[in-house]
């Protein structure tokens, strides 16, 4: 064995060790929770060497791991553990041993690859109020996920069965009365026939995740990336803050479900709340990586829409559009602006109403694969949630935003302009400072904070353009530099009112 197969050996070990922690407490639970354990991963393995039209020693080598430590099987464990590598005589011995179980969880030749699990864990959770499905589902794809890298390569075929597993995994069929003694780990474990399977329509199928898996080195940069770009933003301080501890939260949530401890629910869903321009899209987007480099979500991009990008004027296209920005969103975050005008105004129901109620099923559908971000006026998002019991019940994260002090505002205009080659002068600087400071102290409600900012740069430059444009002659100091005169003695958000109110002056 070469080194690199002695350090994918290793790494199948440490999976197959990993999963078992986490899949252990229903062994504990009820020692005929093993069997159907056993017998779907022996689908799953099968299903990857599949892929490759034969199964390799690592492949093998992970199910004798898995198969060794449930069964208590002391020698198993033994070879795998402390020979496999070692002895060629000895792992060709087991390897064989190995195929042979495979095979007699499977069914032999048997083509029928449905996973039992999950449909038993779904009705277990729903009967004893429990939630060990989510743990056993992550951890046996993460499990699949090693052995398809197994062999140090993953080929096209091997991401095909990635997918394959994926929707094997959250396919939860709900088995009817009639197969509960399948069903629970009360009654005796025994594959249900053909002819019955549940008669209840299957829910619709979840679209295939992706399988371009990255390494951890690669979801660590993902990770410091986007918490650098979050700390260098211009304030914010509160939001960068409470961003961070949740950040450590999953962080150490995720050492502990590696570790098969128990795992504490978290809601990532969140409501923003604050005036507009104070940095939340920014915000929405720097999280749905930092969700991605923890490894919570697989893509980590954010899909933004609002009422109009929700909302059809006619019967039947609502939920068609609901569904079509869920299934884009999906693996990422959906950031829903000005979400308070998906509620009708006279508190009755409305094609909102209908967005509201499929977009609450859809994140009970994709609890694993979608974060659902919404945001606006802090008030009016407070009145939103509280308008629904469902909305109130999955967002319960919050985060504030204020609205820019003045030497913010200064900042955020020089950072703009550094970026488009711009220098201040000392004067013009003042000019700014003391123009920001006015439209602060006159704020209301719809004060734009980065926004106004924006539009002030931008008029700045429109200024400077017409002061320069009767020259003949430009140097760079010239073209890069803003003076007093360029920054308006008054300014809004209200660009017409602006316009005319230069026109009469």
């Amino acid at each position: 064995m070469d080194f690199q197969q002695l350090v994918n050996s290793r790494l199948v070990k440490q999976e197959a060790n990993a999963l078992y922690k986490s899949l252990a407490p229903l062994v504990e639970l009820d020692p005929k929770f093993a069997d159907l354990i056993l017998m779907d991963l022996a689908k799953i393995v099968r299903i990857c060497g599949r892929s490759d039209r034969e199964l390799t020693a690592n492949e093998l080598l992970a199910y004798l791991v898995i198969y060794a430590l449930i069964k208590k099987d002391s020698e198993k464990l033994t070879v795998a553990l402390n020979n496999w590598e070692f002895s060629e005589e000895t792992r060709l011995k087991y390897q064989k041993q190995t195929l042979q179980i495979l095979l007699e969880m499977t069914g032999g030749e048997s083509q029928d690859e449905r996973l039992m699990l999950p449909s038993v864990l779904s009705q277990y959770d729903q009967e004893k109020h429990t939630s060990y499905l989510n743990d056993a589902v992550n951890a046996t794809y993460r499990f699949a996920q090693v052995i398809v890298k197994a062999d140090g390569n993953i080929s096209m075929q091997e991401m095909d069965a990635l997918s394959q597993i994926w929707q094997l995994l959250h396919d939860y069929r709900k088995l009817s009365r009639y197969q509960e003694g399948f069903a629970t780990p009360a009654g005796t474990i025994s594959q249900p026939s053909s002819d019955r399977l549940p008669t209840e329509p299957k829910p619709a199928e979840a679209p295939t995740p992706p399988t371009d898996v990255k390494t951890p080195e690669e979801l660590a940069q993902i990770l410091e990336k986007a918490l650098a770009e979050l700390h260098e933003l211009v304030g914010l301080e509160n939001i960068k803050e409470e961003v961070t501890t949740l950040a450590n939260l999953l962080k150490v949530q995720k050492i502990r479900v590696d570790r098969g401890l128990a795992k504490t629910p978290v809601s990532l869903h969140s409501v923003f709340g604050g005036p507009p321009g104070t940095g939340k899209t920014t915000v929405a987007r720097l999280t749905s990586r930092i969700f991605e480099g923890l490894g919570f979500l697989s893509k980590g991009h954010l899909v933004e829409t609002d009422r109009s990008g929700m909302v059809a004027g006619y019967i039947g296209q609502t939920a068609k559009k609901v569904d079509e920005l869920v299934t884009s969103a999906l693996d990422g975050v959906l950031f829903i602006d000005e979400a308070y005008a998906l509620v009708p105004a006279e508190g009755g129901r409305d094609f909102g109403q209908e967005a509201i109620d499929i977009l609450l099923k859809r994140m009970e559908d994709y609890r694993d694969r979608l974060v659902v971000i919404v945001a606006g006026y802090t008030d009016e998002m407070g009145n939103f949630i509280e308008s629904n019991p469902g909305l109130k019940s999955r967002f319960n994260r919050y985060f504030y935003f204020n609205d820019y002090e003045p030497s913010e505002l200064v900042a955020i205009f020089e950072s703009m302009a550094r970026k488009s080659h711009f220098n201040l002068t000392l004067e013009a600087q003042d000019r700014l400072r003391q123009l920001l400071e006015t439209l602060y102290a006159n704020r209301d409600k719809n004060f734009g904070n980065a926004r106004l900012v924006r539009n002030l740069f931008e008029k700045s430059v429109e200024r400077q353009a017409n002061r320069l444009a009767v020259l003949s002659d430009f140097t760079d100091e010239l073209l890069t530099t803003l003076i007093p005169e360029d920054i308006p003695m008054t300014f809004s958000s209200d660009r017409l009112g602006d316009a005319k109110r230069e026109a009469q002056s």
